[in-house]
């Protein structure tokens, strides 16, 4: 929704200088979202995450060049292939990744080199990420460490991460529907986040989606873990006392067939 939002022509920032198309001086931000098909809103929002260097300034004109060209072409075509933004910042180093342990490292590794497939999903999913040498990085750690971490009920890695993975597949549309949902109703119940008068200039824009988005995210992750925490208890031991009755069943039944 941000994206409609007109800011007053005084308050657009220099980035709107414009400069002869592909000239020597550069391009404009228009004129480098014309020449690699995205939105001047989607480049300044790569800036602030910092996939992409800033402009050079040259007095009042911020101007972009052709190796603004080639990161956003490879950005697009990173998108296409399914990476999300954590996982495109981990493989072109701006996210910094976790320090892991050696053995998570080796671990990761060799689980790249065996089982590509889940590997990519992993990686798809921005939980680990690879550097342009092939280095293999722990982008976001506490999912990682919690599919591991089942290793205490003797679920092995692979196992493991198989099944984050597939979790990750199922939650993800639910996702999309649940931060689209939760973000248009804070925009009913506070009109001010759409119609604030506070922003002066597109920084101002831009810092406040970023903080709108951790709310959300921080909104649906807490909700989320109390939902879960209240019904897994139950419904867990329940599914393990049922295999367990299963268990003792086949036992007795093959006890009475040696009888």
């Amino acid at each position: 929704m941000f994206r409609h939002r007109v800011l007053p022509e005084a308050t657009v920032t220099i980035d709107e200088a414009t400069t002869t198309p592909g000239g020597p001086g550069g391009y404009s931000v228009e004129e480098l979202a014309r020449k690699v098909g995205m939105s001047p809103r989607n480049i300044r929002a790569h800036q602030a995450r910092r996939l992409l260097p800033p402009p050079v300034r040259r007095g009042r004109a911020a101007l972009y060049d052709d190796s603004h060209v080639r990161r956003l072409d490879a950005i697009l075509a990173l998108q296409r292939q399914g990476f999300n933004l954590v996982s495109i910042e981990a493989m072109l180093g701006v996210r910094a990744s976790d320090e892991a342990p050696d053995g998570l490292t080796a671990m990761l590794q060799r689980l790249t080199a065996d089982r590509p497939a889940l590997a990519h999903a992993l990686t798809r999913h921005g939980v680990i990420g690879r550097t342009t040498d092939g280095t293999v990085r722990t982008v976001r750690p506490r999912p990682l460490r919690a599919a591991l971490d089942l290793h205490r009920v003797r679920v092995g890695t692979v196992p493991a991460l198989q099944t984050l993975s597939e979790v990750l597949d199922s939650l993800r549309p639910v996702a999309d529907e649940l931060v689209a949902a939760v973000t248009a109703r804070l925009l009913t119940l506070a009109p001010e986040l759409v119609h604030g008068g506070a922003r002066s200039s597109w920084a101002d824009l831009d810092r406040e989606t970023l903080l709108l988005t951790q709310g959300v995210v921080n909104v649906l992750t807490e909700a989320f873990r109390l939902a879960v925490e209240n019904q897994s208890e139950a419904h867990v031991a329940e599914l393990l006392e049922n295999h367990l009755d299963a268990d003792v069943c086949l036992e007795d039944s093959t006890d009475i067939d040696n009888g």
